[in-house]
């Protein structure tokens, strides 16, 4: 067995960053949120709110990563300040709910792109085939999946920049011409648009997964970690802009698309086409950090006693087969329901209850490890923290809210891995 190397640089965790987070959620959903909206300024102001949080969370996160850079991630953060039981939950969740779920809507929505490009064609079978084809390019080590990463995000940040460009230049702001009104403006809509919005900031995070990779982790996470959400924040606005320069709210809903529809309303239908190829090509960096993050999850779980310890093997190319083979699994099997917005709401209540949880461990390690060097220290120190504490609270109570059922189902899973999260540790005393 091998252990894991230092190879990644700030550019690698950059591209890693922005090619986790710009994927199926700047495709997908705008058209979601446009239905749950109705308005383009509502629309703008979602997408804000999203980009604050997630910037403030990277904040309070990038102190933790650059404490304690170890592999895994939010999980160690959990586990640091409230216990193995509490790291459990978090590292299963995020293999088994989060990162999965993501995983199986970035597979459908590939295969629903190249569908729309060939004009027919199975999604089940063809979301398979890029589970697959990921399961296998990830044997091959993380040299290949950087490498592979660092390509296509460059190629899909150009694309998104171009979409952005086309939009602004050439739409008349029809998206912008209403004001917002009270019927616009229902809670429920709020709280659907927000999960579809926080789902396509999600991943922020992944490059801490990563500690132990990272060449002077210290230094460098914080800037990977800061930089990638600024980079994401301005240019899901830019998008945003765009498509509502060239789009109604009442056109870009329902859309599967909206890149594609909005293009297509400027500059006609070969350009629309290029948006479709060049949608998959953004899906596939994207779906590609699922699989390069998540063994590295397991891995990290299994070395503290709370994953088998199949999962602790390295292949000489530095791939835990074992996680990578696990999250193969278990995104095949979530991408056959092809659910795509049932997806986003459940991954998105799990995920924000576990990251308000992951996010306060900020307060217990800054009073019970004082000693641990903190090579970057959040602005604001706690007070910063506990304005995103209290902005995850606001959130997650209204998902709850409005979403009853939903969240009898997110808390049957939290409830269940903490049950075996108390099995597990009780089993090793």
């Amino acid at each position: 067995m091998s252990g894991l190397k230092r190879v990644l640089r700030v550019r690698d965790g950059l591209a890693i960053t922005a090619g986790i987070v710009i994927g199926a959620g700047i495709l997908r959903t705008p058209g979601l949120i446009a239905g749950h909206l109705g308005n383009g300024w509502l629309i703008l102001a979602v997408w804000t709110f999203g980009g604050f949080l997630a910037g403030l969370s990277t904040l309070v996160l990038a102190e933790m990563a650059a404490a304690f850079p170890k592999a895994g991630g939010k999980y160690v953060y959990a586990q640091e300040a409230f216990g193995p039981v509490a790291g459990f939950v978090a590292g299963w969740s995020e293999v088994l709910v989060t990162r999965a779920f993501s995983g199986a809507i970035k597979a459908v929505a590939i295969a629903e792109y190249v569908v729309l490009l060939a004009g027919s064609g199975s999604v089940p079978w063809l979301a398979a085939g890029v589970v697959a084809a990921f399961v296998v390019l990830h044997t091959g080590g993380l040299k290949v999946g950087t490498a592979f990463q660092n390509a296509t995000t460059a190629v899909k940040i150009a694309v998104l920049a171009g979409i952005a460009a086309a939009g602004l230049s050439a739409g008349g702001g029809a998206g912008l011409a209403a004001a917002p009104t009270v019927e616009h403006a229902s809670l429920l809509g709020f709280a659907l648009a927000y999960q579809s919005v926080a789902f396509a900031y999600y991943g922020w995070e992944d490059a801490s997964k990563m500690s132990e990779e990272i060449k002077n982790p210290g230094l460098a996470l914080p800037r990977v970690l800061v930089g990638g959400a600024a980079l994401v924040a301005v240019l899901y606005l830019m998008v945003n802009l765009a498509y509502l320069a060239a789009l109604t709210p009442a056109e870009m809903a329902g859309s599967e698309l909206v890149a594609r529809d909005a293009v297509q309303s400027v500059l006609g239908d070969g350009a629309a086409t290029f948006v479709v190829v060049a949608s998959i090509l953004i899906l596939v960096s994207s779906t590609n950090v699922n699989f390069l993050g998540v063994p590295r999850v397991t891995y990290a779980l299994a070395r503290s006693g709370l994953a088998p310890t199949a999962f602790t093997r390295v292949s000489q190319s530095g791939t835990p087969i074992a996680g990578l083979l696990l999250i193969g699994v278990v995104i095949l099997a979530l991408a056959a329901t092809g659910a795509v917005e049932w997806l986003i709401r459940f991954m998105m209540l799990v995920a924000i209850s576990v990251d308000l949880m992951v996010l306060s461990a900020f307060f217990k390690l800054r009073r019970a490890r004082p000693e641990v060097p903190r090579p970057m220290k959040t602005p604001g120190g706690v007070w910063t923290a506990g304005v995103v504490a209290l902005l995850y609270v606001l959130a997650l109570g209204v998902v709850v809210a409005t979403q009853p059922a939903l969240a009898l189902g997110g808390l049957a899973i939290l409830g269940g891995l903490g049950v075996a999260g108390l099995a597990v540790v009780k089993s090793r005393t």
